[in-house]
């Protein structure tokens, strides 16, 4: 499965989450945007092979639901800005790209990419987001060609 942007929101996080890794609860104010920095945590995986640390005038996403087990693997995280909309999340640490690994019931595997950057359609075209998010989309496949 792939998540861009805003498909991890629903009406039950505690639920969505076990599929998707992290998700956030629909209708509630979890975003800000502006020129926000985002780390590339896991410099080594193969999805972030030429993306490094950037800046961008987007929108990051906080007060999620994470599952608990299996945990997510960050890829990208942003620190959350000294903003009056994120209150007391401010300098909170919140990933905004992950992977999640898990196993369905009855026993089948399943892999998970998600990045919520997306708010703006510039985003997608930049190339280092674009090869990325190509990257993202073959892993859950478990397509080989994102090496």
């Amino acid at each position: 499965m792939v998540i861009l942007h805003d498909s991890e929101c629903g009406p039950d996080p505690d639920y969505y989450s076990t599929i998707v890794g992290g998700a956030k609860k629909h209708g509630e104010s979890n975003s800000v945007s502006g020129k926000l920095t985002y780390e590339v945590v896991d410099k080594s995986h193969p999805i972030m092979k030429d993306l490094s640390d950037m800046t961008l005038d987007e929108e990051a996403f906080y007060r999620m639901t994470w599952v608990k087990d299996p945990r997510i693997h960050p890829l990208v995280t942003v620190q959350l800005p000294d903003n009056p909309r994120v209150g007391e999340h401010k300098g909170e640490v919140v990933p905004q790209v992950w992977l999640y690994e898990h196993t369905l019931p009855g026993g089948q595997p399943a892999r998970v990419f998600a990045s919520m950057q997306g708010h703006s359609n510039a985003t997608f075209n930049l190339p280092p987001i674009k090869r990325t998010l190509l990257r993202g989309i073959a892993w859950p496949a478990r397509d080989r060609s994102m090496n």
